[in-house]
């Protein structure tokens, strides 16, 4: 056939066609409309939803590092790391003493530090949402927060007032006036005081033992390799620690998750605008056929079309690209004003880089998708197209049908006619409802992922602040009988746990000897001869404590030990279990050599088993030994026992009531300033305050994943009732109801989501706890979010049934069955 050189009447041709085709093209136009817009969204939401947890590790920390150097470090390693290209900023932080005591609070136990300019200003300062005042520069300046504040005995206190302080450092203990230069609030730990670059000179510690480089990165995505680089060009000592962040750590994981998800995005962009252009193509076969019967030729039947394809697809990228910055820019501020949800955490990303990106990917769908509906119009021959009918291939061979079980055999073979189609609807609607599951399942454990877990997985723990070091009988029963009594009676507490102590001294032995040699060497400023000599002129002011334990607590302290402790010794009070106080303990005691110590004006003895280095049972101020023993042993000393740490589990974690209801009690208590308290209720508050919207951002990024799946099928399904318009209407006129056609198009539906959810628990599981492990950094159990599982699965069938009923009525409108058959013999 000779081609004929009619450019200009091929595009007005094809400008009409998109005329007179309004209906249908403007389908196709909204289609590609709609997979750009949900592209730009994805991206947009996906790059802030990496933004807000970038946030929140931020305000966790309560400055913004990637990887901190501990235990000290040399200027040849700084220099080294300021020079290194992958660095951005290097700051510097050390502990320099703590607060002992003040003119408020005779029981304070709040540490001091010191930072550089490069960590307050630069590395902090996004963790800050408040300072007034400056940092100090004078050696009795103080930078504090009002809960340190508070800690300090006086929460009322303002910028320029004063207060005296009782500290000890490395050069002594010391009591001074201190004036306060500024306080600050926002994120991380605000217990802390931050004191002068002059105070921390004098203070007798060093940077080569006791500071810390806090490292900044200039990119947040790392290969393992690129950190272990940075590492050994450090050639660390043993003491130091070189600690990368989880999520500079897992930077790779990361990536590799985002790019799987684009990779998602991408596979059903394609399949939504395949299925819509297979869907307008098919219909318009004989048309095409007709044009080629009239001279145009292969060639030019690609060029038509794909004009239409690019003036549709063009606008349609457009539109989708425009109302995906309309919706960033002003819809959605718009609905989280509505919601009540505050947008000042929540600054959408918006880059140049999300809208070429789009642009190129929806291009490209459109192009792969075009493809082979193209080339399936230019192809078939006019003689062909007229005979066109759209039935897809019936099959082979021939199946024995039982009657009772006709429409899902007929719904099993639609499906299997097809296997390639089909398997393509399966992919689809599972990879979206995995990806969906997978976004949920990480989502909703993001708070249980990063929260710091109490000890022994408590609810709430309380501790007994009422010691001070030197004097032995300074124990006070804040946590008295009635105070328990009426704590046992909340209803949503579940476990309640005790840990009593009492005082003991300890004789002038060897082994107390080589302690207190060890106490003197952990602060410089003693001296063994003075601290022996104070021990002989006073034992008590030596004081060690042995605490009780019962055996359940004692079955979970032990599994976490190195060397285990034996049960039926330990509660016979013939073992105990020292508590690790930060020095070498002395040799040859631990499991060999009884130590002994006097109690109640009683003498006792008992062996080490094992060291404990959990600091619940530490927090106290004696200078002497902590001995954790069983509960019966220590009430069997016969010396008065005060209730030292009470450990509560809730019938439901997180229960606010129930919180509620202790703290109200604590609050009606005289002694609440001595009390000090461990929520996992409010870490997780703090978790998702400094989340920002991270959870309603997911929630969107999951719904438009789920969305695109759904449209998916609603296409394919179109598409196959398209092709199979004259086959429904043969069926008809054989005898078969218009109620079973509708029974059959259910069962081909919920096959379809059968086979769907089945991919999803299986593949779709396996894929979401690799996911899930990913992220996992504090290892809490793999657990799926039953409701949003079983809602979507439900929407599924839902969606599964009614798309193929709701295409059938619009397909089959009202024209009598010779009327529909009579279509194809025209």
């Amino acid at each position: 056939m000779l081609g004929n050189n009619n450019k200009k009447i091929l595009n007005k041709l094809a400008k009409n066609t998109l005329r007179r085709n309004k209906k249908q093209m403007s389908i196709l136009f909204l289609t590609i409309c709609l997979s750009a817009f949900m592209l730009f969204s994805v991206f947009t939401l996906g790059i802030t939803y990496l933004d807000l947890s970038r946030q929140q590790d931020t305000r966790l920390n309560g400055a913004e590092y990637d990887i901190a150097l501990m235990n000290g470090f040399t200027e040849q390693q700084k220099e080294s790391l300021e020079e290194n290209s992958f660095t951005r900023s290097v700051g510097t932080e050390s502990y320099a003493g703590y607060v002992k005591s003040t003119e408020y609070d005779h029981t304070v136990d709040t540490g001091l530090l010191w930072c550089d300019q490069t960590f307050w200003e630069e590395q902090m300062a996004p963790a800050r949402t408040k300072t007034e005042g400056f940092y100090p520069q004078e050696k009795n300046q103080l930078m504090v927060t009002k809960e340190g504040l508070k800690t300090l005995g006086k929460e009322d206190l303002q910028t320029g007032d004063s207060l005296s302080l009782t500290y000890e450092d490395n050069t002594g203990i010391h009591t001074g006036k201190f004036v306060i230069s500024g306080i600050w609030d926002g994120y991380g730990d605000k217990a802390p005081v931050f004191v002068s670059e002059e105070f921390y000179k004098q203070s007798g510690y060093r940077l080569e033992y006791d500071g810390i480089l806090c490292i900044k990165l200039k990119q947040d995505f790392l290969l393992p390799g690129t950190i272990d680089k940075i590492e050994d060009s450090l050639e660390l000592s043993e003491r130091q620690a070189f600690q990368p962040s989880p999520y500079i750590e897992n930077s790779l994981k990361i990536l590799a998750g985002i790019w799987g998800l684009s990779a998602v995005i991408c596979l059903s962009d394609y399949l939504l605008i395949y299925n819509i252009l297979y869907l307008s193509v098919s219909g318009k076969i004989r048309y095409y056929g007709l044009l080629q019967a009239l001279g145009m030729t292969r060639k030019q039947i690609l060029e038509f079309i794909k004009k239409q394809m690019l003036l549709i697809s063009a606008g349609g990228i457009a539109a989708g690209i425009v109302l995906g910055i309309l919706t960033s820019l002003i819809l959605i501020p718009y609905v989280m004003e509505i919601l009540g949800i505050s947008m000042e955490d929540m600054k959408l990303s918006f880059h140049p880089f999300i809208l070429l990106v789009s642009t190129v990917i929806s291009g490209t769908a459109v192009f792969l998708g075009i493809r082979k509906p193209v080339g399936k119009a230019a192809d078939t021959s006019p003689v062909e197209a007229v005979k066109y009918r759209g039935i897809g291939n019936a099959g082979s061979g021939s199946r024995r049908v039982r009657k009772k079980n006709l429409l899902w055999t007929m719904a099993w073979e639609q499906i299997r006619k097809d296997k390639k189609k089909s398997a393509v609807v399966f992919l689809s609607l599972a990879a979206s409802l995995s990806v969906f599951c997978c976004l949920t399942t990480i989502i909703s454990s993001h708070g249980s992922r990063t929260v710091v877990p109490n000890y022994w997985d408590a609810d709430l723990t309380i501790r007994n602040s009422t010691q001070t070091t030197e004097e032995i009988n300074s124990l006070k029963p804040v946590l008295d009988g009635r105070f328990l009594d009426e704590l046992k009676k909340i209803e949503g507490i579940r476990e309640l746990h005790m840990v009593e102590g009492a005082p003991v001294t300890f004789p002038e032995d060897s082994f107390f000897r080589e302690w207190l040699q060890n106490y003197a060497g952990s602060r410089p400023y003693l001296s063994y001869t003075e601290i022996l000599s104070q021990y002989r002129e006073k034992p008590e002011s030596f004081y060690g404590m042995v605490k009780g334990i019962d055996e359940e607590e004692f079955d979970y302290l032990n599994q976490t030990l190195e060397k285990t402790a034996d049960k039926a010794a330990f509660l016979a009070g013939k073992q105990c279990i020292l508590y690790y106080p930060g020095f070498q303990v002395p040799d040859g005691y631990v499991g060999e050599k009884n130590i002994h110590f006097s109690c109640g004006g009683k003498q006792f003895s008992i062996s080490i088993a094992a060291v404990c280095h959990e600091w619940y049972y530490g927090g106290t101020r004696n200078i002497g030994p902590n001995l954790i023993v069983s509960q019966d042993y220590l009430e069997s000393l016969g010396n008065q026992l005060y209730t030292l740490n009470l450990n509560i589990k809730y019938r439901e974690t997180y229960d606010k009531t129930t919180e509620g209801k202790i703290r109200e009690l604590i609050e009606d208590s005289s002694n609440s300033s001595d009390l000090i308290l461990e929520s996992k209720l409010e870490n997780m508050q703090t978790i998702q305050d400094s989340q920002g919207n991270m959870m309603e951002i997911g929630t969107v990024i999951s719904l438009l994943l789920l969305l695109v799946g759904a449209l998916n099928y609603g296409n394919t399904m179109a598409a196959s009732l398209q092709s199979r318009k004259l086959t429904f209407a043969i069926m008809e006129s054989l005898g078969m109801s218009d109620r079973q056609i509708r029974k059959l198009l259910v069962r081909e539906g919920l096959l379809y989501a059968f086979f769907s959810i089945i991919i999803t628990m299986t593949a779709g599981t396996l894929i979401t706890y690799i996911c899930f492990q990913a992220v996992n950094y504090t290892g809490i159990p793999f657990s799926v979010p039953a409701l949003p599982l079983v809602c979507s699965e439900g929407l599924l069938v839902i969606l599964c049934i009614g798309v193929p009923l709701l295409s059938y009525r619009r397909l089959r409108g009202n024209p009598s069955i010779v009327e529909r058959l009579r279509e194809y013999e025209e």
